[in-house]
């Protein structure tokens, strides 16, 4: 085995398994299966996000030798590291965003910073929550501990963000709908677009992304075994 798939080998065997929140959890892949068998394109997108999150966490010090800057060291998050993937060299793996410690004592902070400016979060939720509910999903088997620490690409958190405001946002979609709401639902579909499009160009790689199309979740959500929108 080469240095390469020793990497390879590492960072599936250690990585977390993928979150496990409402009303994400609603959309997992256990769902998706039986949901959207007759939709392939998004069906892969579901297999692409939990592979990606799979992928890009590696819980051990020797991994990944970390050699930020200086000037970079100044910086004010810990969970900055100042290195950055290589695409080149690991193109399956990783992208060239920062990588980042996510057993920093100030993660949860940081992921905070990285809510997008331009798009509101889905009503009755907000940026903050889904930073919260992100960082926890990394942290919370106690992989922390010790001279562990995890890495997680910047742009795995960014667009794990925006996957939980487009699910959330499909719910809006849904209710809007059965109320009979178009300004409701005019404003939905409009966060719903804008979510996706910046998930794809975070990711473009297809299959990378969870985010959803409107009429894609509309369509889904009128299956009988769909139970993501309960009010």
């Amino acid at each position: 085995m080469n240095d390469h798939d020793e990497l390879g080998a590492l960072l599936t065997a250690s990585a977390p398994p993928a979150p496990d929140h409402a009303p994400a959890a609603a959309l997992s892949l256990t769902v998706a299966r039986e949901v959207v068998a007759a939709d392939r394109g998004l069906q892969g997108r579901v297999r692409g996000l939990r592979r990606r999150h799979k992928v890009a966490t590696a819980f051990t010090a020797a991994a990944i030798v970390l050699v930020p800057t200086a000037a970079f060291a100044a910086q004010h998050f810990l969970a900055r590291t100042g290195t950055y993937g290589n695409p080149a060299l690991n193109g399956e793996f990783e992208d060239g965003s920062e990588r980042i410690n996510i057993c920093a004592k100030d993660f949860a902070d940081y992921v905070a910073t990285l809510a997008p400016s331009t798009i509101q979060a889905a009503p009755g939720h907000s940026w903050q929550e889904y930073a919260q509910v992100t960082a926890r999903s990394y942290t919370q088997e106690g992989s922390c501990t010790g001279t562990n620490q995890g890495l997680v690409q910047e742009t795995m958190l960014r667009t794990q963000l925006l996957t939980m405001a487009s699910g959330d946002w499909g719910c809006s979609l849904v209710w809007a709908g059965e109320d009979h709401d178009r300004s409701a639902a005019s404003t939905a579909r409009a966060a719903m677009v804008g979510l996706d499009s910046e998930a794809r160009r975070l990711s473009p790689q297809e299959g990378t992304v969870g985010t959803w199309d409107p009429d894609g979740f509309l369509r889904i959500s009128k299956d009988p075994e769909f139970v993501g929108c309960e009010r």
